[in-house]
């Protein structure tokens, strides 16, 4: 089975996509890789960032799965990470995670970085119909790096949801 993991700095519609990993990138198999490790564990904003890129390159170096970095792109189909298994961010100072259609951030210790037992949604039949239903955690939507989020636009220039524009075609 497929396992996807986003990485995030900061929650809700601003925070900042900073790659993705596919296959066997469950945060137990995170911890197992240096990098990974670090990125579970950081304490600081920049060693997440560092920890994350050194990671995003590792993984597929070492053939362990595919990684997604943001310069080529949003990597889904879908436009936001609620589809994903795993979500995990920086924010607080520590790393945090949330299963895919997950209500609320586990703040991860850094000392014992290891993920929560119950992490996903709490009513699964609820998120296979809509990811993003409430109580999900709010994620951003994948946007293009220089569009500003819903919440950053004036008021008089926001543009509804189901009117914005389809993402644009991956190269």
């Amino acid at each position: 089975m497929v396992t996807r993991t986003d990485f995030y700095l900061g929650t809700g519609p601003t925070a900042q996509w900073q790659g993705s990993l596919q296959f066997a990138c469950h945060p137990d198999n995170l911890l197992k890789v240096p990098y990974g490790r670090a990125a579970l564990a950081a304490v600081e904003p920049v060693a997440y960032q560092h920890a994350v890129t050194a990671l995003l390159v590792s993984w597929a170096w070492k053939g362990l799965g595919v990684a997604h970095r943001p310069h080529n792109g949003w990597p889904w189909e879908w436009e936001s990470s609620h589809h994903n298994d795993w979500i995990i961010t920086y924010l607080d100072g520590a790393a945090h995670m949330t299963g895919g259609g997950g209500d609320r951030w586990h703040r991860l210790d850094p000392d014992d970085p290891r993920p929560p037992l119950r992490c996903g949604p709490p009513d699964f039949a609820t998120w296979l119909r809509d990811p993003r239903a409430a109580p999900a955690v709010p994620l951003p939507v994948y946007r293009l790096p220089d569009t500003p989020a819903a919440d950053e636009r004036p008021s008089s220039d926001a543009t509804p949801r189901s009117q914005s524009p389809e993402r644009t075609e991956r190269k």
